[in-house]
């Protein structure tokens, strides 16, 4: 997760707990393999991580796909701030992956294409 996603949810939610963030890119002579590796290592191996990234397939979503077969590892790309928010207010029931599952899809409903939306309702206004 970056740092300003974070200071975001920070700025609705309040402050969190066991998140570490990520920056990449900041220092050009900072590698980013390492940056990563050395970010889960601060992690104990029975700890549950959800690492969240910008883009599918991109260099920091790359990074962290080598870490799949830890257990307890999960790993989402194409983040969104609702999606973010969603996860933190999120129960955990204990099934994990039912509950990203479950922001996956509320997220991807928070993206709109507001003239449409917008013109949509109001035609459904009109009808009544």
């Amino acid at each position: 997760l970056a740092s300003g996603v974070l200071n975001s949810v920070e700025l609705i939610l309040g402050k969190r707990s066991n998140v570490w963030t990520l920056c990449a890119y900041v220092e050009e002579s900072v590698d980013l393999s390492q940056q990563v590796d050395t970010l889960i290592a601060r992690i104990p191996p029975e700890d549950e991580i959800i690492a969240l990234t910008d883009i599918f397939a991109g260099s920091v979503n790359n990074e962290f796909v080598r870490y799949l077969s830890r257990e307890n590892f999960h790993l989402l790309a194409g983040i969104n701030l609702p999606l973010v928010i969603d996860l933190f207010m999120s129960e955990n029931d204990g099934n994990t992956t039912h509950t990203i599952m479950t922001a996956l899809a509320d997220s991807k409903e928070n993206i709109q294409y507001c003239n449409q939306t917008i013109t949509s309702a109001m035609q459904s206004d009109k009808d009544f």
